[in-house]
This record gives C-alpha cells, structure tokens and sequence, in this order.
C-alpha cells in the first residue's frame, strides 16, 4: 500500500561531528525502489480541486509569479501537501507525487497549478541570472563542461548535488526517449558510511570548499564561495553535495588548488554516493519534492526524442521554507536560502525557455 508518511514514526537524535547522524532521513537505497510504496498518487477529487484552482487563478489574471496560497484554494488537498511538508522536514525528506493533470492544462495551466502546488511548501526562490523562480530543465546545447553552464541545461548525466532553497521540486512534462532516470541519494547514509570507514576525511568534509558561483554574481563579486559538505547546527546535521561547482572552482581567481587530502575526501564522497544511490523512474505527471540539506539528486544522460514538443523537460521549483530544516545562519541568508537574484533581475516566472540563459 502506498503511505509516503514516515514522520509519525521517525526518530531523530541530537546530532554531533564524529558521531553517527540518526535522523529519519537516513535511508539506504533499497527503501525506494518500490515507488509505489512512498508516493502518493493524486485522486479525482484532487485533480478536481487542482484543476478548479488553476481556473481560479487564471480569473484574476496576476502574473505566475504572483501566485501564493491566498489564489490557490485547495479545502482537501492542502491537508496532504501539509504532510509531504512535515515528511520533507522530519520524515524521508523526499516525497514523489503523481497523476498531476499535465495532459489537460494548456502550459499557463501547468504552471500556475504547478506554482500553486509549490506553494503550500514554501516561497520560490530565484534559480539563475535572470530571476526565474521557475526553471526549465531542457537539452539547449550547452556544454556541461563550459565553467559557466548549468546542468540542467544539457542532457548530460549530472554529478550528485543538492540546489538552492530548503526543498526542490520536479515536475516531469515530456521525458527523453531514452536514459535521464532521477537519481537520489541519502546526505545522512552518505555522512554515516564515511565516518566508518574513513573519519579522517568525514572530518574535512566539515570544513570549506571552495565552489564556483558558475557566472550567476554581480559585476565586482567574488567569482566562487566556500562552504562545507557536512554541517552541524545545533544539534541538526545538513549538508550540500559535491557537484561540479567543486571541479569548476578550481583555477578561478583567488582559489587555492586543493590538497591531496582534499581531493581524496571528494573522490571518497563521490564513490559512496554512488553506493547510496537510488534510479527513480520519472514519467510524465510526476512531481518529486526533496529537502536539499539531507537529500542528493542527479540523473543520467538521456537521448531524446528528435521532435521539439516531445523533448524532455521539466519544470523545475527551489523552495525557501524560513521553518525548514536548521542550517548554519551564513546558508539560510546566502544562496541556500535565497536563492540567486541579481542585481536589476525583476522575479519571474517564464512559460518556457528557448535558448541558453
């Protein structure tokens, strides 16, 4: 039976560095790959209320980037949305919705019920340059090699990483012909099995790395931050991934080359993730919500389909939560918490993406 509720039962100890993390987020693998038996799969009765909402919205005639709960009225719904809310924050911290009504919502319908959705877990945040509080995950050429590209803008298969805002959600419209199944990972089982076998390299993980900021600063910034894997907050454990921001700081102004030792503890990371991983299957009409600070993602390369309207894409949501997980004060008011928005770049929600922004 299908129950993505583990909160009730969850257990969570005070968390320390050098001891093992227990924390309901720690799960190994094998726990996903049923999706069946931790998703939750929308009723009738929900797409009723969805699709009410979205004609609702759509009378006031306000921006996507407007939309909030106030405009987006869902009575029985939103008890559930409450639930994925607590499972992300104190539970699995990953949850996949699915049968959201994509094939009968014109695109401004997808994405005012996709917005509206989101919204019953936080507030978007922006996700590049241009202040898009709803990205698109598509193929449009770029190179994920280039230092300033973003990931999601080619069909490469990704490194484990985690994004801005407390949670990330995706919303699959079209997927590839082939390849580009979701990847996920425990931060919590990742941390626990470093630290048995390795507690040398869990510790440095603690501490800076230094990552590229790939472009998305203001004319004068610093081009990269620095920022740990694994962080200790009073007495809650989060951490971030080591993606390729960590690969692409390296030879930026200012930044020293990493030790050996440094480098091991990354190549160490990047093995055990692969350990911890877990294939989701993404169809159309999924949506999967995950906390970014205990839960990696990624996904592999993918051969898509030669039409333009039948390529992949995926809508794409970071959500700021200010009572979300407990992180160290410099990410909740930095990037992780609020996301990239640049000087002069108004927020925005765009229908779609054409070109390489």
């Amino acid at each position: 039976m299908s129950n993505f509720r583990t909160f009730h039962a969850a257990r969570r100890e005070p968390a320390r560095p050098l001891m093992p993390v227990v924390d309901p987020a720690g799960w190994q693998p094998g726990s996903l790959r049923d999706v069946g038996t931790w998703s939750y799969r929308f009723t009738a009765r929900d797409v009723d209320e969805l699709l009410a909402a979205v004609a609702a919205v759509r009378a006031t005639g306000i921006a996507p980037e407007q939309v909030d709960r106030a405009y987006f009225p869902l009575p029985g719904l939103a008890a559930v949305m409450h639930d994925v809310r607590r499972e992300l924050m104190d539970g699995r911290g990953i949850v996949m919705l699915q049968g959201f009504p994509t094939t009968r919502l014109d695109r401004l319908g997808q994405v005012l019920g996709y917005l509206g959705l989101g919204s019953y877990l936080g507030a978007p945040v922006s996700q590049n340059r241009e202040g898009h509080t709803l990205g698109h995950v598509k193929d449009l050429g770029g190179d994920y090699a280039d230092p300033v590209t973003r990931g999601y803008r080619t069909r490469a298969g990704l490194r484990f990483h985690a994004d801005g805002g407390d949670y990330v959600g995706l919303l699959c419209l079209n997927a590839p012909k082939s390849g580009g199944e979701s990847r996920v990972a425990s931060s919590v089982t990742v941390y626990n099995r470093i630290l048995a076998r390795r507690p040398d390299l869990a510790d440095l993980l603690t501490q800076d790395y230094y990552r590229s900021l790939k472009g998305d600063t203001n004319p004068g910034d610093l081009p990269w931050m620095r920022q740990p894997m694994f962080c200790f907050t009073d007495g809650f454990f989060s951490a971030t991934g080591a993606g390729s921001a960590i690969d692409k700081a390296q030879g930026l102004p200012g930044v020293p080359p990493m030790t050996a030792l440094q480098r091991e503890a990354i190549e160490v990371y990047r093995t055990t993730v692969e350990e911890c991983a877990a294939d989701i299957p993404f169809e159309p009409g999924d949506v999967q919500f995950l906390n970014n600070f205990v839960t990696l993602h990624s996904r592999r390369t993918y051969e898509d389909w030669p039409e333009p309207d039948r390529k992949r894409h995926l809508l794409r949501l970071w959500l700021a939560d200010p009572q979300g997980r407990t992180i160290p004060r410099s990410q909740r008011e930095g990037y992780e918490g609020l996301g990239i928005l640049l000087k002069g770049a108004a927020l925005n929600a765009p229908l779609d993406v054409m070109a390489e922004a």
